[in-house]
């Protein structure tokens, strides 16, 4: 009993110290004219969201994880002004650290407030389908002029292709297109290599959230506030395998011997971020904590 109250005393005062050290550098910034938080955004509520899922004893990240290294991904999640509750980003472990990916729900968001995205609706290509698109000569938009589906075709993994249709604030329509080959390409920068249940079963689904990835991050990245967006995270992949076997040799040395085969049979998945993440999803253990690919209704 005493042990439990120990842990428990030892795991609030982890969560004060961190939302203290975040809310100072929020502070800092905030007077320094460096950081002004959306009207809509409460960072007290999302860190508060934040720790219900860092401390989800199935994971335990608060417990495991380097206490700076949750501070920066708390800072980065309110810089950022998404929310963990509405899946707009996830918590990814590896080793000691701790990384706040964006996911394709975070980047709408963040593209409706900076990069002036009004709506956004994407649709899976599947092979019979008839499809048919042009770029505008002058202005180098695409257009698509046709899309016929069929009930045979739809709902079947045999896809070709994806597009996302979507229009700023000032009513201009733009299309994001991609091929099957760049769509697996982005997939690609995942630990599963887009070999996961969810991309095996919902692979229209993974395919749209991917292309949706690829259109908000340019509109995000080539806003005014382009400095809240990292361009290298697209093309950043962690090595978890590795992470987490040199977590291991640190903590298991003169204990056991390292079972580094399991290490690296161990599969994990991608999030969608930071990928085209395109990170259009981040290295994860599915089994763990892949939120991001229980699909939803809509597929986005």
């Amino acid at each position: 009993m005493s042990t439990t109250k120990e842990n428990a005393t030892a795991v609030a005062t982890v969560k004060a110290d961190i939302s203290a050290q975040v809310l100072a550098k929020i502070d800092a910034f905030q007077k320094s004219g460096e950081l002004t938080l959306p009207k809509d955004y409460n960072a007290e509520n999302a860190l508060k969201s934040a720790y219900i899922i860092l401390s989800d004893p199935k994971n335990n990240i608060l417990a495991k994880c380097d206490k700076s290294s949750v501070a920066e991904a708390l800072l980065k999640m309110v810089v950022y002004g998404v929310s963990p509750i509405k899946k707009q980003c996830y918590f990814i472990p590896y080793g000691e650290k701790v990384e706040c990916s964006i996911s394709y729900a975070g980047n709408i968001a963040i593209a409706k407030r900076y990069g002036k995205l009004k709506n956004i609706k994407a649709n899976a290509i599947f092979k019979g389908d008839v499809f048919e698109f042009e770029v505008d000569s002058v202005t180098g938009r695409r257009k698509v002029i046709k899309h016929t589906q069929t009930l045979d075709s739809i709902g079947t993994n045999d896809i070709v292709g994806a597009y996302a249709v979507y229009e700023l604030i000032d009513g201009t329509i733009d299309v994001e297109v991609m091929n099957i080959n760049q769509i697996k390409m982005a997939w690609g920068q995942g630990g599963s290599r887009g070999a996961s249940p969810a991309h095996k079963n919902f692979a229209d689904q993974m395919a749209c959230k991917t292309v949706i990835n690829r259109a908000c991050k340019l509109l995000i990245s080539s806003s005014d506030d382009s400095v809240l967006y990292d361009p290298l995270e697209d093309e950043k992949v962690i090595d978890v395998t590795a992470e987490n076997v040199a977590h291991e040799v640190k903590t298991e040395a003169n204990k056991e011997p390292l079972n580094f085969e399991s290490a690296e049979d161990t599969n994990y998945e991608e999030v969608q971020t930071s990928s085209s993440s395109t990170t259009d999803e981040a290295p994860v253990a599915t089994a763990e904590i892949n939120f991001e690919e229980q699909p939803t209704e809509a597929g986005f």
